[in-house]
């Protein structure tokens, strides 16, 4: 589009006789309306915003000036037109040669504002560094791949393929990612591509005293909740009593994707079913932890109690698939695959305590996981991540669609280390400072993170739909912060949830 603006002006600058100047002047004008709506179509073609195109613009503007100012000499008579021409044709064969991002590209430019957080962002996945979108069916990725030495294969195999795009996803292991997103910047058949960037465990921050001591009157009979001291602030007497009187209408399924649940767990076995094996351990203890809170055995004389309830009919039942490596890594791709094969498992509810720092333009594929799982049935819930920042920027609490997670202590201050859910369409709070929760081999321990406030939220959020399973992702959500309470900094946290009061409004 540069170029076909360019001709316009040379054409424009080389007639003699000016009769029909004003033609080509408006033909000008128009190609450069074009060229800035181009450079905001390909921004936003790959999941970008306005602002995410500005800076294109503004770049061709720039190189429209520089051109201006040369044909500017040549009518002035300060150099010959046939000179301005060719001025004019060089200026945008360099431009053409300046590297800028292009969409899905993972360059980081430094500054003194860059955090280290954003510079781990731009790590990939050595195996496979690009997410690449195809034409549906199109096989012309793999014959490209290889030619060009690449290793290409289907990323994801959704059940539902006919629902979803994610089908048409390849991970591409190539030599080198710049050269490789320049390549497929140019390819008629791909229609999105993202960076694979390598993904942690939402940071643990173990407490070295012990949760608070509280003692509240509960009718569960769980040695350990003195050290639970959520049962006060979310009101969970009220809660039990009232899920006392009510009959499971389904056994809700919510799935923690995280580094594993110790399935065998003397607090969790009995609530705890298995997709497979493999997921049913965990060496870190972070995936095991936050199972525990969503839907620990209550009311069993043993441990602590949880959002599952204390009736002889079991309203949760959890599972797990691990998404994460024992040292708590994983990748957009092992993450993405976790959600879908939950979704197609019919988990109800889909826990996430994970995340990191990350771009808005490149959440498309996490997006199109989120509508994935909701069309099957599922709600996700994702953890707005430990680094006292605007959640908007972090991956995957700012996909679309999903309920994201702050952290709040027992006085309802919003955690120190809880990144801020103002900015996000469904932010919600619950409790993330010094929880205490199972951890592998009938062990407790007391962890902190938003973490931690996520699965109290998905096993509410399970409860729910354990009543009501005609409840949509989007009125559950409505419930939580309708009937949630305001924190201290409610605006920057959401409402913190109450499980009695969404309760109530789920039954309705």
């Amino acid at each position: 589009m540069l170029f076909l603006v360019a001709l316009f002006l040379c054409l424009w600058f080389w007639r003699r006789n000016l009769k029909d100047a004003n033609i080509w002047m408006l033909a000008t004008y128009a190609g450069v309306a074009v060229m800035a709506w181009s450079d905001y179509s390909t921004v936003s073609a790959a999941g970008g915003a306005m602002n995410e195109a500005l800076p294109r613009i503004v770049r061709d503007f720039l190189l429209l000036g520089m051109v201006g100012f040369v044909q500017s000499l040549a009518v002035n008579k300060r150099m010959p037109i046939w000179m301005a021409v060719v001025l004019t044709l060089v200026i945008f064969a360099l431009a053409h040669f300046l590297e800028f991002e292009k969409p899905g590209g993972d360059s980081v430019i430094l500054t003194e504002q860059t955090s280290t957080e954003q510079i781990e962002a731009s790590k990939l996945d050595p195996s496979g560094e690009l997410l690449v979108q195809v034409a549906h069916g199109d096989k012309s990725l793999e014959a490209m791949a290889l030619q060009m030495g690449w290793s290409a294969e289907p990323a994801f195999n959704p059940e539902s393929a006919d629902a979803t795009e994610l089908d048409d996803y390849y991970i591409l292991d190539v030599n080198d990612v710049a050269k490789a997103e320049g390549a497929l910047s140019r390819q008629s058949f791909v229609l999105y591509f993202e960076p694979n960037e390598l993904i942690q465990v939402d940071p643990l921050v173990a407490d070295g005293a012990e949760a608070s001591k509280k003692n509240p009157s509960l009718s569960i009979n769980d040695p350990e909740t003195g050290q639970q001291w959520v049962m006060e602030v979310m009101n969970m007497e009220a809660y039990y009593q009232l899920l006392a009187r009510q009959t499971a209408v389904k056994k809700a399924k919510i799935a923690i994707l995280d580094t594993g649940v110790d399935g065998k767990h003397e607090d969790l076995k009995d609530n705890y079913f298995s997709i497979e094996t493999k997921y049913d351990n965990d060496p870190m203890g972070h995936g095991t932890h936050c199972a525990g809170i969503a839907a620990g055995v209550t009311n069993n004389n043993i441990g602590i109690g949880s959002l599952a309830g204390a009736g002889a009919q079991p309203f949760v039942e959890v599972t797990s698939i691990k998404v994460l490596s024992a040292g708590g890594m994983g990748t957009q791709k092992t993450i993405i695959a976790g959600i879908i094969e939950a979704a197609d498992e019919g988990a109800d509810v889909i826990s996430l305590s994970l995340g990191g720092p990350s771009n808005s333009s490149r959440q498309k594929a996490y997006s199109q996981a989120v509508k994935y799982a909701i069309n099957q049935g599922a709600i996700v819930v994702s953890a707005a991540g430990n680094s006292n920042r605007d959640a908007k920027d972090y991956a995957p609490a700012n996909s679309t669609n999903m309920i994201t997670v702050s952290a709040i202590d027992e006085n309802l201050n919003r955690a120190v280390f809880s990144n801020t859910v103002n900015n996000v369409k469904q932010g919600i709070a619950a409790p993330g400072v010094a929880i205490y929760s199972t951890t592998p081999d009938n062990n407790y321990k007391v962890f902190s993170g938003t973490s931690m406030a996520t699965p109290f939220v998905a096993g509410l959020l399970g409860v729910m739909r354990s009543v009501n399973p005609d409840l949509s992702a989007a009125d559950a959500y409505k419930i939580l912060k309708k009937t949630g309470v305001d924190s201290k900094d409610s605006r920057l946290t959401g409402k913190v949830v109450q499980p009695e009061a969404a309760l109530k409004a789920a039954l309705k």
